[in-house]
């Protein structure tokens, strides 16, 4: 698939997923934004809304799940690590026509597909996007400047409410305190950096981080591997997307 934007859209019956071969990838939802960097794919239940940036030289897979696969299967979206099994799969399902009838080879392997996707190890790369309007301006402008370190005091005037009410919204809303929040729109941002082959300093002195270390403790603290992990991906030879 060419670098595109891909206006709000679902696909009402089907299941998917995504794979990035080559760059990262950015799936926006109403209730979150999903990072998707080489050896990962994003899973997205049947009619769920999405849109999807792809820089210019980023390619993806996209794999068509049918409704009969779907069920009891997918009930939310979520970023799974790609073992070698499942990369191949994924390169032979893409090249099956999305109608395909169940049961036929298709269908087979792509219940061998699913079955490997059920034990796959998800990764934390969403970063939730809140419901209520207030909470919604501090979170943008986050997604949109991971570096700025304002506390939390210092976005009353921006969100139109108060420090307490903020941090409140954060924890009902979201499910974490405004810090944790942070600290996941940065990580989230500095993978898409890492994977774009920025070396560790630069990426921890963009996200505002003092040493280099200090960026990787909160790394690994987040995400469970250290930041080199991101450095060097492999890219899946460029092929087409159904």
């Amino acid at each position: 698939m060419e670098a595109e934007h891909v206006e709000p859209h679902c696909h009402a019956d089907l299941g998917q997923l995504l794979a990035t071969t080559r760059g990262v990838i950015r799936v926006t939802t109403e209730d979150n934004q999903w990072l998707v960097p080489p050896g990962r794919a994003l899973l997205l239940p049947p009619g769920v809304v999405h849109a999807v940036h792809s820089p210019k030289e980023s390619r993806l897979r996209a794999v068509l799940i049918a409704p009969q696969m779907c069920q009891d299967f997918l009930p939310a979206c979520r970023i799974i690590a790609l073992t070698t099994l499942l990369r191949a799969l994924i390169d032979a399902a893409a090249r099956c026509p999305s109608d395909y009838p169940v049961p036929s080879p298709a269908s087979r392997m792509v219940a061998v597909l699913l079955d490997q996707i059920a034990s796959a190890h998800s990764e934390p790369l969403g970063v939730p996007r809140p419901s209520d309007t207030r909470l919604r301006r501090v979170t943008d402008a986050l997604m949109a400047s991971p570096a700025d370190g304002r506390s939390l005091s210092e976005w009353q005037d921006v969100a139109g409410a108060s420090n307490r009410t903020l941090a409140r919204l954060f924890e009902a809303e979201i499910g974490m305190s405004f810090s944790h929040y942070r600290r996941q729109v940065q990580m989230q941002a500095a993978v898409g950096m890492l994977a774009s082959g920025l070396p560790v300093g630069e990426v921890a002195h963009a996200l505002g981080y003092s040493t280099a270390s200090a960026f990787a403790f909160a790394f690994r603290k987040t995400l469970g591997s250290p930041p080199s992990r991101f450095r060097d991906q492999v890219e899946w030879a460029d092929c087409r997307t159904v």
